[in-house]
């Protein structure tokens, strides 16, 4: 890979990073401080990595950072716990994808189609890393049911399975060119 392609996958993975974590905003307050019901970024994050490989990890976490800049008001009013949430929901689908690699759980694919019963496991278990990542690294707690799972477990499930499967659906035509639907 050139280094054009390299920063073309970087920008399309920073712009649905961006687009997803906007689309989430109206349900920011609607939960509680700690996530969010629709978390679509994980979505964006996951369809990314299937797309275009681990590489386009710098694209995901700027995209996660830029869009919080935006969203907090400014670079300073945006904190170092969220930097380190930010970084965990970037990880949690690489960690996901390496582990159902590893354990030779799926490929993603069925001739050259996406398995769509893989991809909705990858965005469980990704929520689920995320989750834990974000629970007992970032803030030194055990995850609690009225806490952490009800926001950020079912907000990044929910959020991921919407956001894929629109964004499968909306760009049927590429996928369907690249033989992957």
């Amino acid at each position: 890979m050139n280094i054009k392609q390299f920063i073309f996958y970087n920008l399309i993975a920073l712009v649905m990073l961006v687009a997803a974590r906007f689309l989430s905003f109206p349900f920011d307050e609607a939960t509680s401080d700690l996530g969010n019901l629709f978390w679509f970024p994980i979505g964006a994050a996951i369809l990314s990595y299937l797309l275009f490989g681990f590489k386009v990890f710098p694209g995901v976490l700027l995209g996660y950072i830029i869009a919080e800049i935006v969203i907090e008001g400014g670079m300073f009013d945006i904190t170092q716990r969220e930097v380190l949430k930010r970084t965990a929901s970037a990880l949690a689908p690489i960690a996901s994808i390496s582990i159902m690699r590893i354990f030779t759980l799926s490929n993603f694919f069925d001739d050259e189609k996406i398995n769509p019963g893989h991809i909705v496991f990858l965005i469980f278990l990704s929520a689920i890393i995320s989750t834990l990542l974000k629970a007992l690294l970032i803030d030194n707690q055990l995850p609690t049911l009225d806490s952490y799972i009800t926001t950020y477990l079912i907000g990044d499930m929910i959020g991921g399975m919407i956001f894929i499967y629109v964004g499968i659906k909306a760009f049927s035509k590429l996928f369907a060119k690249n033989k992957l639907i």
